[in-house]
């Protein structure tokens, strides 16, 4: 098996650091609600038989990964939790299940057990071991963020909201923009655990495409930019039909269009100046060069 490159260690780095704008306001905005504590408290308590219902219906069912079972996946994970700092690694099931997808239990819910992340076997069998650990970094951001909890207070917050005329619409469609922005955020995180945008690309590439031979990640960067280029030009009412549609994701192009700029923005590069442990990274790439195997 060839060896990986090392990835920079990001000691220290928040959540607010690699949030989407709209996520990271409208988080901090639900922070500083009055009674968030006791809402807070009360949801973690509410999710706690959910977690526990899931997870033993995935011991029961999948296959849990740890050093012994799927040791190099297990690597994998540990080494993306090293880079977005995360102390507690999530356990990590592999679900049998003929479409590509991941996804996190992130129910913030036992501070004593530990998260949940979920990939499936086609996902595992379609992607190369950088991208799976690209897509798990995307769930870890999801557990960085906490945004099953905090998404969570946001809706119980603007329940009253939602039953008022015209309100109502504006405050869905914010909530709306949310979850999108939601998504974006974790597309960073993938972008920081794999630190690479053709790595990243490439995930994304293959989970759209339905099909693991679709392999020209600067063809599909091109698209997006097409993309970006045709939308602004289009006709007012077609952009509005566009935005005006509700999805639990963004447009898959969009999305690789929102992280190429990001990946080249000053934001980006001074995340690595600021919380990249250049000295421990040294230190990986010369075990690695002495014959060491990171995945």
């Amino acid at each position: 098996m060839p060896t990986a490159p090392s990835r920079v260690s990001l000691k220290g780095i928040d959540a607010s650091q690699f949030r989407h704008p709209i996520d990271r306001d409208l988080t901090s905005f639900i922070q500083k609600t009055p009674l968030n504590g006791l809402a807070e408290e009360a949801i973690r308590r509410s999710f706690a038989l959910v977690e526990q219902g899931v997870r033993l219906d995935l011991l029961s069912s999948s296959v849990k990964v740890t050093p012994d079972q799927l040791p190099e996946l297990h690597s994998s994970l540990l080494e993306a939790c090293e880079v977005m700092d995360l102390d507690t690694p999530p356990e990590l099931y592999v679900q049998s299940n003929p479409q590509a997808n991941a996804f996190t239990l992130a129910l913030g819910a036992a501070r004593n057990t530990s998260p949940i992340v979920v990939v499936t076997s086609a996902l595992l069998d379609r992607c190369s071991d950088e991208e799976v650990q690209a897509i798990i970094g995307h769930e870890l951001g999801h557990l960085k963020c906490e945004h099953s909890l905090y998404l969570t207070l946001g809706n119980v917050a603007t329940t009253p909201l939602r039953a008022l005329p015209f309100i109502g619409s504006q405050t869905e469609s914010l909530l709306q923009r949310w979850r999108l922005a939601a998504e974006y955020s974790c597309d960073r995180a993938a972008m920081l655990v794999a630190q690479d945008t053709d790595v990243v690309a490439g995930a994304m590439l293959k989970l759209f495409a339905g099909t693991s031979r679709a392999t020209n990640t600067r063809a599909f960067i091109e698209q997006s930019r097409e993309y970006e280029q045709l939308l602004d030009s289009a006709n007012p009412l077609v952009r509005a039909s566009i935005n005006m549609q509700q999805r639990t994701h963004p447009l898959p192009v969009k999305r690789l269009s929102e992280l190429e700029k990001w990946a080249n923005s000053e934001e980006y590069a001074n995340i690595f100046k600021t919380y990249g442990d250049v000295e421990k990274d040294a230190k990986k790439k010369d075990s690695n060069s002495n014959g060491a195997h990171v995945l």
